[in-house]
């Protein structure tokens, strides 16, 4: 028996910019009347008499409508495991590798879904909106599915969920009982990536326990890091500083304002047989740490991977100016030659304006950058060219003089 879904309509203006390969309705887009409709309902969405697609509102949100699938769809869990299974026909270059992005929202034509999967034995869903939360229960059978994990952790804690008006959540899925060792043991997990291991809490963690995206960009610096001093700032687990070890780094500072995240550091430091003397912990703001601590010697390599300083576009003027004040710090703090990684993975701040602030950056301290590489998401989180915003992670290596 075919579901009946509710029908809203569109404007021909978004009708036309769907045509064009986006998957969101704003709110002042619609000719339907949204106080009716529940937040996370799922519905077919009509432009006058013509079918656009299938997928769900909110109200509450900005981004009111979001597309999943442009065909009709009558049964929404055969649609989560096609979807599913379709996204990892994209990554067979990662299947049995270890960990890697498996489903990546509106790239997978999924949006406010992405799943990580971990060393192919664990897998952590992050929803993000009120209709992947309705749809819980389908698209996690089709998981359980598809993927076949050991454990599934479903999070419902992300900050962007506040746009959404929906309650944050925690779960853990695996068969029928979940024991107390089995909980602990995700929140003691490991990520290998490559040679080099890593401690993950894939219940209280950042995001879903680790940063799979900067996978690429970590090893160009870990091939480059034998006998350098480093300074990881915002390091989190230490991705950056655990590689540049494994690399054969003489010593790697890191700096976090998170005391939590440091111990996760010491884990993977313990994980990989390191000696604690080649490294240094520091807990603290890093514009309080490269203004006020003083300089006892300069790196030759700098990272600042720092969390996404513009939210909205509205503050993207007070990002950019926390972006250049970051960088011109750690240029202080550089060798002459040394190397400067610099990452921002906002996606309202576009490309061609984070060159102008590590061009700012640079100006600012009297200094020279030669590009010595340019990065970006991984390959398991690809990006849609006529979706801007789903290309959002730059890095670029600056050797500095």
């Amino acid at each position: 028996m075919s579901t009946v879904w509710p029908i809203v309509l569109i404007s021909e203006r978004a009708w036309g910019q769907i045509k064009r390969g986006s998957l969101w309705i704003f709110s002042n887009e619609f000719q339907t009347k949204m106080k009716a409709i529940i937040p996370g309902q799922w519905v077919e969405f009509y432009c006058r008499s013509e079918y656009v697609g299938f997928g769900y509102v909110n109200p509450h949100s900005l981004i009111t409508g979001r597309i999943c699938s442009r065909e009709k769809v009558t049964d929404i869990k055969q649609m989560f495991t096609h979807l599913i299974t379709q996204s990892l026909q994209r990554r067979k270059q990662f299947l049995g590798t270890g960990s890697f992005r498996a489903v990546f929202s509106e790239c997978d034509s999924l949006p406010g879904l992405i799943v990580d999967v971990y060393e192919g034995s664990c897998c952590v869903a992050l929803s993000t909106t009120a209709g992947m939360d309705q749809a819980r229960s389908h698209w996690e059978a089709a998981l359980l599915e598809v993927l076949e994990p050991e454990a599934l952790v479903v999070r419902g804690d992300s900050s962007i969920r506040h746009l959404e008006n929906i309650k944050n959540f925690k779960d853990v899925v695996k068969g029928k009982d979940i024991v107390k060792s089995e909980v602990d043991s995700l929140k003691n997990g490991q990520v290998r990536e490559g040679d080099v291991l890593f401690a993950a809490d894939f219940i209280d963690g950042q995001k879903s326990g680790f940063f799979l995206d900067q996978r690429e960009n970590r090893q160009h610096l870990k091939k480059n890091s034998s006998g350098k001093t480093v300074l990881d700032l915002c390091s989190y687990s230490g991705g950056w500083g655990l590689s540049a070890l494994k690399g054969g780094a003489e010593h790697v500072t890191f700096v976090d304002q998170s005391a939590d995240a440091l111990k996760l550091v010491q884990k993977g430091m313990e994980l990989n047989g390191f000696d604690l003397n080649r490294a240094t912990f520091i807990t603290s703001d890093v514009f309080d740490y490269l203004e006020k601590t003083p300089v006892k010697g300069k790196f030759d390599i700098i990272v600042a991977d720092p969390p996404a300083f513009v939210k909205s576009k509205k503050n993207l003027p007070q990002a950019v100016k926390a972006y250049i004040k970051l960088n011109a710090l750690a240029i202080k703090r550089l060798k002459y030659g040394g190397v400067l990684y610099s990452c921002s993975c906002s996606f309202h701040l576009p490309e061609h304006e984070f060159l102008q602030v590590l061009t700012e950056s640079l100006q600012k301290e009297g200094r020279v950058g030669t590009v010595i590489y340019q990065g970006g998401q991984a390959p398991d989180h690809p990006w849609i060219l006529n979706r801007p915003e789903s290309k959002y992670l730059k890095c670029l290596g600056l050797q500095v003089y």
